[in-house]
């Protein structure tokens, strides 16, 4: 069956607003759109599938459709799954767009080597590209000068206040979907494993819990938030500091669901509790976020979110593209919507607790 076509009177109808406000927010002429709309609209379109490049106007398909080089600088990390799957997602989107791609990868320790022209690309270098997409946390003083010369778009992380599109995914849809998937089977004590100031996802994810809480009527107890550094979370190493034990504290005062702030701490809070002879999901419930992570570590597979990156990495492309062709324009936070997967380390409350 032929999926149906999303047009502007989809999004104008699913947001109750004019088609001529869809229209201008999705040209990228927001003189008379205020940030909420233009917010809304932008975002809708993304959640809807809507194709800019099936809408175009004939008098400015020249322009559309003129060759482009983009750049997608990545600063390298332990744990970078996300990168085929995003490159995936702008390469099937490439032809259509007529865009090349260069990418570029950066030790985390140089990072500031891309600023000077002998460490750059040839094609950056030299002027040929027109834009940015940046993976992973740079400093943010290499994004401020890289944003002085280039349109820039950014693969999950803000650097508010500097004027960089952000494409990320709906945390607080997930978080919100785990909270309501644990309280289905039963549990209203649940603790979060994994905070940390560091590291935004991480963060934000965590203020999401906290809120989620609320919203369904649980007390938020900061006794029941395991904290992890930075090197743990994106770097994936072992060092959970005493957080384990801590866990298992507050499972024995009543605390038998988690979330885990990313699918590799989720694991290793699993293999932590299966090595001191807890069951999963018997005794304890323990939920992650993402849906990515490939090492096991000898732990049944993780009930998680799924993001999509595929539909990131194209996003990212698209909303490059409008940058580029709309300088001007304020800057947009893009949020896609996720799922839920139930895997095999959640139940109900244990019938002892």
């Amino acid at each position: 069956m032929t999926r149906k076509r999303v047009n502007q009177k989809d999004i104008a109808e699913t947001l109750n607003i004019s088609v001529a406000t869809v229209s201008k927010a999705l040209r990228g002429d927001y003189s008379d759109i205020n940030e909420e709309t233009r917010q809304r609209v932008l975002n809708m379109a993304t959640k809807l599938g809507y194709d800019s490049g099936s809408h175009i106007q004939p008098a400015l398909e020249e322009e559309e459709r003129k060759p482009c080089m983009v750049g997608v600088l990545i600063l390298r990390k332990y744990h970078e799954w996300q990168h085929t799957h995003y490159f995936a997602g702008m390469s099937e989107k490439c032809a259509k767009m007529n865009v090349s791609l260069i990418v570029h990868y950066v030790e985390e320790e140089d990072s500031r080597q891309i600023l000077y022209p002998e460490n750059q690309p040839p094609a950056m270098r030299d002027g040929q590209i027109q834009g940015l997409i940046l993976a992973n946390r740079w400093p943010t003083d290499v994004v401020r000068t890289l944003s002085e010369s280039f349109p820039c778009v950014s693969l999950l992380y803000d650097y508010f206040p500097l004027p960089i599109d952000v494409v990320g995914v709906d945390e607080s849809q997930g978080v919100s979907l785990l909270i309501d998937h644990l309280l289905t089977r039963g549990h209203t004590n649940i603790g979060f494993f994994g905070n940390c100031g560091q590291v935004v996802y991480a963060r934000n994810r965590f203020a999401m819990y906290a809120a989620s809480l609320y919203r369904v009527g649980l007390p938020f107890l900061p006794e029941n938030v395991c904290n992890l550094g930075p090197a743990t979370l994106e770097d994936k190493e072992e060092d959970l500091n005493g957080q384990i034990e801590h866990a298992v504290e507050r499972i024995e005062k009543g605390v038998r669901a988690w979330i885990c702030a990313n699918d590799w701490v989720g694991y290793l809070l699993c293999r932590g509790l299966f090595d001191r002879g807890f069951r999963i999901p018997g005794d304890v419930s323990v939920a992650g976020f993402d849906n990515t992570e490939d090492n096991t570590l000898g732990c049944p597979r993780l009930t998680s979110i799924s993001v999509p990156a595929l539909r990131m990495g194209a996003e990212s492309l698209r909303r490059l593209l409008n940058r580029i062709r709309y300088p001007k324009s304020p800057p947009l936070k893009v949020l896609l919507p996720v799922q839920l997967f139930e895997g095999q380390t959640t139940g109900p409350v244990p019938t002892n607790v």
